[in-house]
């Protein structure tokens, strides 16, 4: 039998937001906000399942260390009643030829709860059949609520449940306590062997609690007066404002850090910050070095001199009390701070005891990958790759070939074995310990640059080769290893250092095109791995793809640039100019027309399967429009090439734009496929020139 819902209005349904806290052990301060996003979109989820009304837009989700929260607004305390449509067995089933009803009819009204004579008969295009409507009454709130948070919580990524007691139940941390209140009603009901209340508690040190809550509403404003920001956001802003003010105050600037700041944040309910020193000594070791042991180890903020930017012998902590006595706290910070300082000098003076060079041969005992050997083979390599692209582009090459060839080494430091952050930093200051030349202590340093999307590129032309040369023999190797990228699997970011070769190459200091710089590459890594054509051609696709989704997101047209790409290619500064110039062209109101006859013209030329030539005879023009058009394509030739030459393309743009009329003419008044082959060809051949002009700056015909 078929059945379907209508939901009735129900305007007396009664509304009120809707609180539930778990309050836990410490959770995992990196994960918190993850684990939170998702618990709030899966309960969300879970409510619309349950048909169960609420406001999105003005719900949040809560978190501090010692607690998950949900704050649903306005969700209504049962379900809207239904309206159950329901079809049973068609009337020449239903009764007999007495008219008594049948089993079949009497079945579906014992179903349905009703009587034969209060059965209703549905007539449609196939027939008549017995019907009813029946009335189903909403569910409580109440009872919803429990088996649907019970699948949110289910859905929490956590990679590491933990049990506690003897219980059978899990958990991202044990949990101490529940609240779920609707308004000013707390719900009945459990979840991991805990019953739901309304109390809640503080802070752990200034005031544990329990905590009676009101209403549901009243949760933020009752936690801050029991020492608890649990907003995170006001949290991590009301730590921003103490770090800006403390550093200020101490005559410096402090590094915030945005991932450290939110990891902060979400360690802390009460924060208190504090200022502290440590001796100044510990300033002769690199400032990096130490900056890294503040943030990774201590969770500090560092403080630098607000307008040298050099480091200060000064930091910034946030407690999560309130002290009395906040000396005591400050000195117990400092005294916290001096080993894990003595560590990174121990480090530095231990990396000092030998040269870069010195440690090459240790890079041979470090795998890269099985078929592409050890980093000292990479290291190899990219001397050899950066030596020649150094040479196409009238660089320095041995000064690019030094620094690759030791831009490896500080991975076998202690300073980067502890903090590998630091790897390319502490190479720059070692080779600059060595006596290196500054130009290849700073190409060591920046080599790794960019990192990410959006960083900053290195600061001189051999930096920028060394940097090119790693990611194209990491490319190119893992390319030819049958490694490349598959779906959401990049081992070895491949995709990172494909967007790293494109921005480098955009910058336009390196005079090299990409094709070159492959060309380069795959030589080199061939002598210890075959990079095929195959190979070859598969690695340049993927870095074209991934230049189609950088200049995407720049807000340049898909079709726009994979039209410039089906030109020829040359360097990739010449490629962006002519992506501009088409960007701006096809605002105008004749590019339309321009690509639509770029269009036909590429469909007449391939239907025709003719091969064309530069051959165009004059006396073989018969048509008037033929022979304007021809003229046209001499007169703006010789000036196109050198807009061409001057990478003008705007005004190549403009001039062929002045083409429109005659080319509009032309396929008007003359048939291209004409019955005299010879006419035909010549005409083909215009065709063929014609396109070759708009060709050198982007396939047009991809524009209609």
């Amino acid at each position: 039998m078929n059945k379907t819902n209508t939901i009735t209005g129900n305007s007396a349904l009664v509304s009120a937001d809707l609180l539930i806290e778990l309050g836990c052990e410490e959770l995992p301060p990196k994960s918190l906000p993850t684990l939170a996003k998702i618990l709030f979109e899966s309960f969300s989820s879970q409510l619309n399942k349950a048909e169960l009304p609420f406001n999105a837009d003005a719900s949040r989700v809560y978190y501090t260390p010692r607690r998950l929260a949900l704050l649903i607004s306005g969700v209504a305390e049962r379900q809207p009643d239904q309206v159950l449509e329901r079809k049973g067995p068609a009337i020449s089933a239903a009764f007999n030829a007495e008219k008594q009803p049948t089993p079949a009819a009497l079945g579906f009204a014992r179903s349905v709860g009703k009587d034969i004579e209060e059965l209703e008969t549905l007539k449609t295009d196939k027939g008549e059949w017995l019907y009813c409507q029946v009335e189903k009454a909403g569910q409580s709130l109440e009872t919803l609520l429990f088996p649907a948070l019970e699948k949110a919580l289910a859905s929490l990524p956590v990679a590491k449940p933990m049990r506690w007691a003897s219980n059978d139940f899990s958990f991202v941390r044990p949990v101490h306590w529940l609240v779920a209140m609707h308004g000013s009603k707390t719900l009945n009901g459990s979840l991991f062997g805990l019953p739901a209340g309304n109390t809640t508690r503080g802070h752990r040190i200034h005031q544990p609690g329990p905590l009676k809550i009101g209403a549901a509403e009243d949760f933020e404003r009752i936690l801050e007066s029991a020492c608890v920001v649990v907003d995170q956001d006001k949290r991590g802003v009301l730590i921003e404002q103490q770090v800006v003010a403390l550093a200020k105050s101490a005559g410096g600037k402090a590094l915030i850090d945005p991932q450290l700041l939110e990891e902060v944040t979400n360690l802390v309910e009460w924060p208190r910050s504090i200022c502290g020193s440590f001796d100044v000594e510990f300033l002769d070791i690199p400032a990096e070095a130490l900056i890294a042991s503040m943030q990774d180890h201590q969770k500090f903020f560092p403080v630098i001199n607000s307008k040298t930017g050099l480091l200060l012998a000064q930091f910034i902590t946030v407690a999560n009390l309130e002290s009395l006595n906040v000396d005591a706290v400050r000195r117990g910070f400092e005294r916290v701070i001096r080993p894990r300082l003595a560590d990174a000098r121990f480090f530095w003076d231990q990396d000092n005891k030998s040269s870069l060079e010195a440690r090459l041969p240790q890079l041979d005992d470090i795998v890269f990958q099985n078929k592409l050997g050890s980093v000292g083979d990479k290291s190899r390599r990219i001397a050899a790759i950066s030596k020649r692209i150094a040479e196409i582009a009238a660089l320095d090459e041995n000064a690019a070939s030094r620094a690759a060839l030791l831009c490896k080494c500080d991975l076998v430091s202690h300073m980067v074995a502890e903090f590998p952050e630091l790897q390319g930093i502490m190479g720059c200051y070692y080779a600059e310990r060595d006596g290196e030349e500054s130009i290849v202590s700073q190409a060591i340093g920046e080599h790794y640059l960019p990192r990410y999307s959006g960083d900053q590129l290195p600061s001189q032309a051999v930096g920028k080769v060394v940097a090119l040369a790693d990611r194209l023999d990491t490319l190119t190797g893992i390319f030819a290893t049958g490694l490349k990228p598959s779906g959401n699997k990049d081992p070895f970011a491949l995709r990172r250092a494909a967007l790293g070769v494109i921005r480098i190459l955009l910058d336009g200091e390196l005079s090299i095109e990409l094709d070159k710089a492959l060309e380069v590459t795959a030589l080199i890594v061939h002598e210890q791995l075959p990079v095929t054509t195959e190979v070859s051609h598969g690695l340049r696709h993927f870095i074209l793809g991934r230049l189609k989704h950088y200049l995407h997101e720049q807000g340049y047209d898909t079709n726009l640039v994979a039209a410039t790409l089906d030109a020829p290619l040359s360097s990739l500064p010449d490629l962006m100019a002519r992506v501009e110039a088409l960007h701006n062209f096809m605002h105008q109101e004749v590019a339309s027309s321009l690509a639509a006859a770029n269009k036909r013209i590429g469909t007449i030329l391939r239907k025709s399967e003719a091969v064309t030539d530069d051959s165009i005879e004059d006396n073989m023009l018969i048509i008037e429009e033929e022979r304007m058009l021809f003229s046209e394509i001499r007169n703006v030739s010789s000036r196109l090439d050198r807009l061409y030459d001057q990478a003008d393309y705007s005004r190549a743009l403009e001039l062929l734009a002045g083409l429109s009329p005659g080319i509009e003419a032309f396929f008007d008044n003359v048939m291209v496929m004409d019955d005299d082959l010879a006419v035909r060809r010549n005409r083909l051949n215009l065709l063929a020139a014609l396109k070759g002009l708009f060709d050198r700056i982007a396939n047009l015909a991809l524009m209609g």
